[in-house]
């Protein structure tokens, strides 16, 4: 909203809010006055004013708890093996009994491209929009079957319910068996059921590039549609070719779109009981898509195929992440208004009323790494500034490109890289320069060449180090632009490059570095914010909630803040430089709190590995002056309760932590309740409760809480 203003006197003012159908103002906020002190405004002048949210008394603003659980890791005696939709309705009656008003799940689409336990992965989705089949209650489908039927159901539920965790591999293929079956004998009526066709036609657009995506998948048993011959290329005449109802393909695409239809059933299903109980879901948005998914094959033009997405290192990954998607076009993607991203909200608002948006930042820049790469560490920010030639020289650094950006590699270092093989990796890997240097050959030249060596004793002996040896470098060229344009390598400090750097010169580069990440990109990330979060804002009316942690730009705030969506703030992850932990009562009303997310340790876990640490939290949290090695029931409880009396809008809880302040019913091994672990990739994501939902129902020492 613009006002025109008077120079030279101060501005107060306060906000409202206004009743357009009476036409009056229905309250004004809490508090002092705002205040613009003595503005000085031209003619032409404009300020802009970032407020904080709209104030009342903190009596006065809604407060809220909530529990964070993945679908797949809910027990039940009903379940196959593993979560399922209808697995939600007994954790909402749970929720409601024991307070909680929300209910946080990690993303649920699609991730069927191997086949393998690497599909358990839930943020490599093959499609954005499709809803994973392993989420499907097969007793639920109304169908008559055989009685022997119903008794293989039942023995391959007992089997798999009885796994500590989640076989992925086996429940799959139990509910693909089972679906086939049903399949077998009822897709006439299938096909032909109003229903059906009204799921299809209400969701073509992306349901049936998804269905026949799945097709060529098994048909090529590959989903890297690189490799599919004819159908490499997305093709959308051949596609209406192949799904209409004569074509000898149509009754296996319907298998797909049937399946869609049904979990789109059960989960709408749920959503309605929670919605009985006042109790709301909350979704969670992946940043980036698989590389070898219907998004990607079908409009390729709109992502990076040739740079895949991550983090930069931090204390939980120190060679940073790579997540292997690539990154988006966001050039592209703005000349239509950003449709694809509108279209994926309409789509997540039809399920859930909040969304978490994981990895926020990337809206504003997003970690790319070459697909010539493999560690996290070896990318840099798209887009940003990068630092051209010249300013080497202004600082005055001569610029060294060997030096600077070929992997530095010495006869010391190889002895403690390698140890015992650094002959063999000489003779075999490494050629010497003429300085006394050491270079690897061209067939290992990069991370992703040494990756797919093959797996033999010796090769997986010195994997590690060859790969460390290539990141062994201060910049990285800025491709395309011959030599003229260079990005600073995330965490040089640590590595021999930077290390065996003269004094003076060190300084400089460290000057440099410094200005890179931590100054002269703010401006122009914030514009990147502006640019993007409004369109996602206005795509739909659920309330967004934004994962800032890592790198955080100082813009991130403001910009989050103005555009009404939530922060994230963890306990174990200060944003404060200096500080070992953030104190949820100075959490902003306009954020989320939480003791840990499915990426770290539970408190259990992380209480239990570092003495030390564990004692600064109890001195620093509770004035304790001493901390016992196992986390008792009664201190995970006070954890709860500093969030629980946070000022901020929602605090949400793993159930592990929640289940932590019951020392009867807890699991008995804290380590086994790990979800994630983000250094490893691939990780097995497995963990399911050790109890069932009726047995949480049921558990009153803690419920009565």
């Amino acid at each position: 909203m613009a006002v025109d203003l008077k120079a030279g006197a101060d501005l107060e003012y306060k906000y409202g809010l206004y009743d357009c159908r009476e036409g009056r103002v229905a309250e004004l906020e809490q508090a002092e006055n705002r205040l613009i002190h003595s503005p000085v405004i031209a003619d032409d002048q404009v300020t802009r004013v970032n407020d904080e949210a709209y104030r009342r008394y903190p009596h006065e603003l809604f407060h809220g708890a909530g529990v964070a659980v993945p679908v797949f890791s809910l027990r039940s005696e009903e379940s196959l093996g593993v979560g399922e939709f209808a697995d939600l309705k007994p954790l909402a009656d749970w929720s409601a009994k024991t307070g909680l008003k929300l209910i946080q799940i990690l993303p649920i689409n699609d991730t069927t491209s191997s086949h393998t336990w690497t599909d358990s992965y839930p943020y490599s989705a093959i499609s954005a929009f499709a809803l994973h089949p392993i989420y499907l209650r097969i007793q639920s489908l109304d169908f008559p079957m055989p009685e022997e039927f119903h008794l293989r159901v039942e023995e391959s539920r007992k089997l798999l319910n009885a796994l500590p965790q989640v076989g992925y591999e086996s429940v799959m293929q139990a509910k693909r068996d089972f679906t086939r079956e049903i399949y077998f004998i009822h897709g006439q009526t299938i096909r032909s059921h109003p229903l059906f066709r009204k799921f299809v036609a209400d969701n073509r657009e992306w349901v049936i590039p998804y269905a026949v995506f799945c097709v060529l998948r098994d048909r090529f048993a590959t989903a890297d549609f690189s490799r599919w011959g004819e159908w490499s290329v997305y093709d959308a005449a051949k596609i209406e070719e192949l799904i209409a109802e004569e074509s000898k393909d149509w009754p296996e695409v319907a298998y797909h779109l049937w399946l869609q239809c049904e979990l789109d059933r059960q989960l709408t299903d749920a959503i309605r009981h929670l919605h009985s109980l006042d109790i709301i879901l909350k979704g969670d948005l992946p940043i980036g898509i698989d590389r070898e998914s219907v998004d990607a094959w079908s409009a390729p033009h709109l992502y990076k195929m040739g740079s895949q997405t991550g983090a930069p290192p931090d204390a939980f990954a120190v060679k940073g992440q790579n997540w292997g998607f690539p990154t988006y076009d966001w050039g592209v993607m703005k000349q239509d208004g950003y449709a694809w991203w509108r279209s994926r909200f309409a789509q997540l608002s039809r399920y859930f009323d909040a969304y978490r948006i994981d990895h926020i930042l990337g809206f504003f820049r997003i970690w790319q790494i070459p697909v010539e790469q493999a560690d996290g560490i070896m990318g840099w920010f798209d887009p940003a500034l990068a630092i051209p030639l010249e300013e080497f020289a202004e600082r005055g650094i001569w610029f060294d490109h060997e030096r600077f950006c070929v992997p530095y590699i010495t006869g010391d270092s190889l002895g403690e890289r390698f140890g015992a093989d650094a002959a063999m990796v000489k003779e075999r890997f490494l050629t010497e320069t003429p300085e006394g240097k050491w270079r690897l050959n061209p067939e290992v030249a990069t991370q992703r060449q040494i990756a797919d060596l093959e797996p033999t004793e010796e090769n997986e002996r010195v994997r590690a180090a060859l790969l460390d040896c290539v990141s062994e470098v201060l910049f990285f060229e800025v491709p395309g632009s011959q030599g003229r344009e260079f990005h600073p390598r995330c965490a040089m400090q640590g590595i021999r490059s930077y290390l065996e750097l003269e004094p003076d010169l060190k300084w400089r580069i460290e000057e440099l570095y410094n200005d890179y990440f931590y100054r002269r990109q703010e401006d122009f990330w914030q514009k990147q914010g502006y640019e993007k979060l409004p369109a996602m804002r206005h795509a739909s009316d659920m309330l967004l909630c934004g994962v800032d942690l890592g790198m955080v730009p100082n813009c991130v705030p403001g910009v989050l803040n103005e555009t009404g969506i939530l922060t994230l703030e963890i306990q174990r992850m200060p944003k404060v430089p200096g500080t070992a932990f953030f104190k949820p009562e100075h959490a902003p009303y306009m954020s989320v709190v939480s003791p840990s997310t499915h990426d770290m340790q539970t408190l259990r876990e992380w209480w239990a590995e570092d003495e030390h640490l564990r004692g600064v939290f109890a001195w620093e949290m509770f004035g304790l002056p001493s901390a016992p090695a196992d986390l008792s029931g009664e201190i995970a409880a006070r954890i709860i309760d500093q969030h629980l009396r946070s000022p901020a809008m929602w605090s949400i809880f793993p159930l592990q932590d929640l289940l932590a302040m019951d020392e009867e019913i807890r699991h008995p091994d804290a380590a086994s309740e790990r979800i994630n672990v983000p250094a490893i990739m691939p990780y097995y994501w497995r963990y399911r409760m050790h109890l069932t939902l009726a047995d949480l129902l049921r558990a009153d020492s803690l419920n009565g809480r």
